[in-house]
């Protein structure tokens, strides 16, 4: 079997056996990290339900539970081997594969059952059933790309190249993952190993801001993370700056200080790209949506980072020779304590609230219209089933009233008066809603509009929270597609919005 492949300049683009037969194993198991509701995944679990019990699924779910083996980790091996029906090992499994499964022995084991689960289940037969549907796949994603070439404009940024790009979509992937592999004189074939982002005429694809985000930022980390290694003496030494934003980054799998360098180093170089390619307001929504995730350095990286583009354009400075300026940043912080300074509450916009890794559901039980009322829970239960949250709350108003959610982003759906959670926190909400009229920037009063918000978090302040409200419940049962960087929006559906913006936030959200 081969990948179906494409390439668009120096980017490779391609839906890969590999991953294709990884990800049905997956679905096949108890796997959490894993897309179940594309209808193509609702295919291959039907498929292949009858070899639910072969050792590779079993093996999955064991590796998963006594050694958190998700995520990169075996999307790292399957690259490391060859296509199938060999699938024989090409590359040695590095200290990080070896670790993460919990000994060589498991790899060994594990390769040898995905091996035999290709073979036992024909897999190939499935592979060829699909070959046309994964060229639409491509086809729409091609099509998606736009002027900016994503590896050039990369390239430029950092004055340095790697050895291979390579974007591997998966659909049944829940998000993105980036392996390295080394190549020649010490350069990276780098991989993005990624889900697609939206679907047209029930084919998924991935979108160009999807794509432009992952290789802006996680092949960014092909650049940093390994120069962040090579200093890394100098980069423990001011660890202390971990200690404000351990709770949260550990939330984001950021368990210690260097993956946190990593992260504000990429982040705020992203920024600089969205500035000079994209403009200064989707650079300044994005530094907001940072900031409010806690990655409290990245402004003063900016501003180095300034220092660094008026170097490279005008000595030919590679990003390498610099990065130990971006040190000398965490240096001069820790000794002023600059976490001291940063105001770290909620301040939108909506999409931080989405992203939350922890989410609470809750939906609305009070309502003397039993028809409207059970079309806003079932709505709510919808929602929440097709969420990938691993520890997802779904509850009702009763219920969040008396749960602690200071640590999760809420999502509160139904009137004012139907969700005892909304009403019992109205009072704090810019806008009003009474007499059949929401009052906001001005008053509405057409039954079929909604009104989602977002507003801090009312058990912590740190955190989001999403408020769907409407003048009648009975209007949530057609799903709604728009842009979420702001912080309210009215609408009736997608097509019709009445108005959307950002809250003034100085000491008090209002319109």
């Amino acid at each position: 079997m081969n990948p179906i492949l494409r390439s668009v300049g120096s980017l490779q683009i391609s839906i890969d056996p590999r991953m294709e037969l990884l990800t049905t194993i997956q679905l096949l198991a108890n796997y959490p990290i894993i897309d179940r509701n594309l209808s193509y995944s609702k295919d291959i679990m039907k498929y292949f339900k009858s070899f639910s019990s072969q050792e590779a699924v079993i093996m999955t779910d064991s590796l998963f539970q006594k050694y958190g083996f998700s995520y990169d980790a075996p999307v790292s091996v399957m690259l490391y081997l060859s296509q199938p029906p060999e699938l024989e090992q090409k590359i040695t499994f590095t200290d990080y594969m070896i670790r993460r499964s919990g000994g060589g022995d498991n790899l060994e084991q594990y390769r040898k059952s995905i091996k035999q689960f290709a073979e036992i289940s024909d897999f190939e037969t499935f592979w060829n059933s699909k070959i046309s549907l994964y060229n639409q796949i491509l086809d729409l994603t091609i099509a998606e790309i736009g002027a900016i070439d994503l590896v050039k404009t990369l390239e430029n940024y950092f004055n340095e190249t790697q050895e291979s790009y390579n974007i591997t979509i998966s659909p049944s992937f829940a998000g993105g993952f980036g392996p390295r592999i080394p190549g020649n004189d010490g350069k990276l074939n780098i991989y993005g190993c990624l889900s697609t982002t939206d679907i047209k005429d029930d084919i998924p694809y991935l979108t160009e801001k999807g794509l432009r985000n992952y290789i802006w930022h996680e092949w960014g980390h092909s650049f940093v993370n390994p120069l962040t290694e090579k200093y890394n003496d100098r980069v423990e030494s001011t660890n202390k700056l971990y200690d404000p934003i351990e709770k949260i980054m550990s939330k984001y799998a950021y368990k210690n200080w260097s993956t946190c360098v990593n992260e504000h180093i990429i982040r705020a170089i992203h920024v600089r790209l969205l500035e000079l390619h994209l403009g200064s307001q989707k650079a300044k929504i994005m530094l907001d949506d940072e900031l409010g995730l806690h990655y409290i350095y990245i402004e003063p990286l900016i501003e180095k980072l300034k220092d660094f583009e008026k170097q490279r354009d005008k000595k030919g400075v590679a990003f390498s020779e610099f990065y130990p300026e971006l040190l000398n940043v965490f240096d001069s912080l820790l000794e002023i304590k600059y976490w001291k300074h940063i105001d770290v509450n909620f301040k939108g916009p909506i999409l931080k609230v989405l992203r939350e890794d922890q989410q609470a559901f809750i939906y609305p039980t009070q309502d003397s219209n039993t028809e409207s009322l059970k079309i806003i829970q079932d709505y709510v239960m919808k929602l929440f089933n097709m969420s990938h949250f691993v520890n997802g709350l779904l509850l009702a108003d009763t219920t969040a009233l008396k749960t602690d959610l200071s640590d999760y982003g809420i999502r509160a759906f139904g009137t004012i008066e139907s969700n005892l959670f909304l009403k019992h926190y109205a009072h704090l909400f810019p806008f009003k809603i009474e007499n059949e009229t929401i009052y906001a920037d001005k008053e509405y009063t057409d039954p079929n509009i909604r009104l989602y918000s977002c507003l801090p978090n009312p058990y912590n302040s740190e955190t989001g929270m999403l408020v769907c409200t409407a003048l009648s419940n009975n209007v949530y049962q057609n799903p709604v597609t728009v842009s979420w960087d702001i912080d309210y929006i009215l609408f009736l559906d997608s097509e019709n919005v009445l108005n959307k913006g950002f809250y003034k936030k100085d000491g008090k959200w209002e319109f």
